[in-house]
């Protein structure tokens, strides 16, 4: 039986899996703010889908930037209680078996990279928007290596602008993201309505999906997380056209089609295909 987590700054989802490439079981529920708590959740979650059954391998994503030896958060401002927190040592101790972690984005960009929006598609370029924002490069249904994660929320897309749960300024997640329409909109993006809001939303995303071209140079950029549901997608690929003037066209941008499963179908492929 092969486990596979998501963990975000909301909720945790966990599925069980006992082919590798199909869930026998899945479960969502709010993530614990404490570390100790959370592994006790995750713990308890856990025997419920295997149902007493002999776990052989877990994998899964967490939000926020891991260690390079990717065994623990080092920065997280949605769950600033599990920064340092020896979380792969503890999954490895409480379940006695092969434990591969990554960041939250990561895992849901293979996903839809390998199952979903970018099936085909040689490089992916995935950006995820719900209470914060996230990204990650594809390449040939790999992630591409890097320090520590790639994070384009954080990308600086109006000087001296707005500030950033991480304490900086002007970031994309400032602007493009589901804390950020709560704190200036008093709604959740799905409540949105004025077409005005939508359309300045619009041009921040389009600017940062710029970067996002110059800097990865995808096939595809693939746009998941719950807030992306709710994005005019017309809109922000005509302001990409508009905005991008160094390439003769620019990428094809698409909504991610796995949903909430997007990370656990890319913790599963993680875990049997390494």
């Amino acid at each position: 039986m092969y486990l596979s987590f998501d963990i975000g700054g909301t909720n945790m989802r966990l599925a069980t899996s006992s082919d590798g490439e199909t869930f026998a079981g899945s479960k969502i529920i709010p993530t614990p703010k404490d570390f100790n708590e959370g592994m006790k959740t995750l713990k308890q979650t856990a025997d419920e889908l295997s149902h007493g059954e002999k776990i052989i391998g877990i994998a899964g994503g967490v939000a926020g930037p891991l260690d390079k030896e990717k065994t623990m958060l080092v920065t997280s401002p949605h769950i600033p209680g599990w920064i340092n927190k020896p979380l792969k040592t503890e999954l490895e101790t409480v379940f006695d078996c092969k434990v591969i972690l990554e960041n939250d984005t990561a895992t849901g960009g293979i996903g839809e990279a390998v199952k979903g929006a970018g099936i085909g598609k040689e490089i992916v370029g995935y950006i995820a928007i719900g209470t914060g924002v996230g990204g990650k490069r594809i390449v040939n249904g790999k992630i591409s290596n890097d320090s520590f994660n790639f994070e384009p929320g954080h990308q600086i897309i109006v000087p001296d602008g707005n500030l950033c749960n991480c304490g900086g300024k002007g970031h994309m997640e400032a602007y493009v993201s589901g804390s950020y329409f709560e704190k200036m909109y008093g709604q959740k993006g799905e409540d949105i309505t004025d077409p005005k809001i939508w359309d300045e939303i619009s041009r921040y995303l389009a600017i940062s999906l710029v970067n996002t071209t110059v800097h990865w140079t995808p096939d595809i950029i693939i746009l998941g997380g719950g807030v992306s549901k709710s994005i005019p997608l017309e809109k922000v690929k005509t302001y990409l056209s508009e905005f991008l003037t160094i390439f003769p066209q620019a990428p094809e941008v698409v909504k991610a089609t796995l949903g909430h499963d997007a990370g656990l179908y890319g913790a599963l492929y993680l875990l049997t295909n390494n």
